[in-house]
């Protein structure tokens, strides 16, 4: 649900600059809201297939990416993208850091799980966000989301074959949504 953030930039850009969105616009927010209502409900009006908390972490995170796609627009204009991601993450490890102590580290810290951390803290974070906003630098918050949009299909291929999650047809309908509008406003977008 997080890559709904491409449809949040297209409707802030079209408030913004006080016009309506195109017709291919308005389509992909469509199939966007449609497969997201398909995913969270399986098509029942009357229930939720998530819980209200993924529900709500997920359209947070769909904020979220707008924010962080269009809010270093200046930032990126004045400086290097590893500046502003070093700044990012030093920033918000101190603030986070009142919230869980980082010298306070629960669990068996032996060599395989610090390899782990180390991993994931500087190719699933630090490279993944530079690449982010050097690619926001270069080509633009809105097709730098839509080509971020790619991991969502990724993400429901591995946890279906790698992990064996269940995946119902409703499921993938909606995801299939979800994607097409990648493809419709990138194909508007070029």
């Amino acid at each position: 649900m997080q890559f709904i953030g491409p449809i949040l930039i297209a409707v802030y850009f079209a408030i913004r600059h006080k016009k309506l969105p195109k017709p291919i616009e308005i389509v992909a927010i469509i199939l966007a809201v449609l497969g997201t209502f398909l995913l969270v409900t399986h098509g029942k009006i009357d229930s939720l297939s998530i819980s209200p908390l993924a529900l709500f972490l997920g359209l947070a995170s769909a904020v979220t990416l707008a924010i962080y796609s269009l809010q270093p627009k200046q930032l990126l204009m004045k400086y290097n993208a590893a500046v502003v991601i070093g700044w990012a993450m030093l920033i918000g490890g101190l603030a986070f850091s009142f919230v869980k102590s980082p010298w306070r580290i629960d669990g068996n810290w032996d060599w395989e799980t610090i390899l782990a951390v180390a991993f994931v803290v500087l190719f699933g974070t630090l490279v993944a966000f530079y690449s982010y906003l050097t690619a926001t630098k270069l080509i633009g918050a809105q097709k730098t989301s839509l080509l971020a949009s790619a991991e969502p299909l990724v993400a429901v291929l591995l946890s279906v074959t790698w992990l064996g999650i269940p995946f119902q047809t409703i499921d993938w309908i909606g995801s299939l949504c979800i994607i097409s509008t990648i493809f419709l406003l990138s194909k508007e977008s070029l």
